[in-house]
């Protein structure tokens, strides 16, 4: 397995979920952890082969063989270790890693601190998932100045005005039938492009360094998109939508507007999709944002979910209406175990079931031909948006 190639064993997707909930548990109880972490991305190419990440994986050894020190192997290949401090083994380890590496490697490798590196950790646990990934950000070859103060509140300032037809992607999410019948639009799904949106409010600078600015910026930019929606121009060329949202700007006073502004029962023409990453990071955030979304009416997903993810967020848990199940070449070969369950749970009567699943990221005939096989009817991505045109 390469650096840059995923281990979809549950007990790696359940280190992730684990490891996510040991940072949200040392925060709580503000209790201090040395922290090691092995990076597979951080590695040259040379170093990504299998035979070399073993032998760091047995440079480890002595790191991941104290009795208080706990270890998370995680999807991507990364390895975490965490200890109380004086954690001296993980810190001479580190050392020993360092001087093995190329220079261009040495971010591979990190010491961190608990609780002062959480979204450190809580970003590396979805990273692993395949959640949230950064954003890509054009090469240029020049660098970047980084984001200033002034270039910040800019930044809100032009949120709170402009346009976001231009950075808005739109897909329609179609019942697709095997028996030839032409693509029926459901709904519309629409997401702001990160990329675009910093290029229009931040023009051009770094964001790279900081995910709270994109975060922040994002949420900003939801609100925005929310307040665009609801006014009465938008609402005379309605057409169901589905709309990922954080659980922060569910909980903010712009989506009391959005809800207060929406006329009677077009709630239910609305499905809020709430990122697995979110779901992770912050459980109970989530579970207040469901519950304050459902007794209104708004249909519920679990947004862009991979197959595997669905053993460490079992949906009966999580009380959503339907699963955004991100397509892979993979799926067909092998369904993973809890994926198998969710679709068995519908055929038992307890929820779930193919009826409840959205393919997402459709691009080729095999992803429609194995969603017809297990059930799925609904799709969306760009091959159902060239047969939906007829192209």
């Amino acid at each position: 397995m390469s650096g840059l190639e995923t281990d979809r064993r549950p007990s790696t997707i359940r280190a992730a979920a684990e490891l996510a909930a040991f940072v949200r548990e040392t925060v709580a109880a503000n209790a201090s952890r040395d922290v090691l972490h092995l990076r597979m991305a951080g590695l040259s190419p040379a170093m990504r082969r299998p035979h070399h990440q073993r032998m760091l994986r047995d440079a480890l050894g002595p790191a991941l063989s104290g009795a208080r020190t706990r270890v998370f192997d995680l999807p991507n290949g990364d390895v975490v270790a965490v200890a109380p401090p004086p954690a001296l083994a993980l810190e001479n380890t580190r050392a020993a890693l360092a001087r093995t590496l190329d220079a261009a490697a040495q971010d591979a490798v990190r010491s961190l601190r608990l609780p002062e590196a959480a979204a450190q950790l809580l970003a590396a646990a979805a990273e692993s998932l395949g959640l949230d990934p950064p954003p890509e950000e054009p090469e240029t070859g020049e660098p970047r100045p980084p984001v200033t103060t002034a270039q910040i509140a800019a930044a809100e300032r032009a949120l709170a005005r402009a346009d976001l037809d231009p950075v808005t992607s739109r897909q329609a999410v179609c019942r697709m039938d095997p028996d030839g019948a032409p693509a029926e639009p459901l709904w519309e799904d629409r997401r702001i492009a990160w990329p675009a949106l910093a290029a229009l409010v931040l023009e051009g600078a770094d964001t790279a360094a900081s995910s709270a600015l994109r975060r922040r910026l994002a949420r900003l930019a939801e609100a925005r998109m929310l307040a665009e929606i609801v006014r009465p121009a938008a609402q005379m060329g309605w057409k169901p939508v589905g709309l990922p949202l954080s659980p922060a700007t569910i909980a903010s006073p712009a989506f009391d507007r959005f809800d207060a502004g929406l006329p009677s029962g077009r709630r239910r023409e609305i499905t809020i999709g709430f990122r697995a990453a979110d779901v992770l990071a912050d459980p109970a955030g989530f579970v207040a944002a469901r519950d304050l979304a459902r007794p209104r009416g708004y249909g519920l997903a679990l947004d862009d979910a991979p197959a595997g993810l669905l053993a460490v967020l079992p949906m009966a848990r999580l009380g959503l209406d339907l699963v955004r199940l991100r397509w892979s070449p993979e799926l067909p070969m092998t369904v993973p175990p809890g994926l198998a369950s969710f679709l068995a749970e519908g055929r038992a009567g307890e929820g779930g079931g193919p009826e409840a699943v959205v393919l997402v990221g459709v691009d080729r005939p095999a992803a429609i031909a194995w969603g017809w096989e297990i059930g799925i009817r609904r799709f969306q991505g760009p091959l159902v948006e060239k047969r939906r045109r007829g192209l």
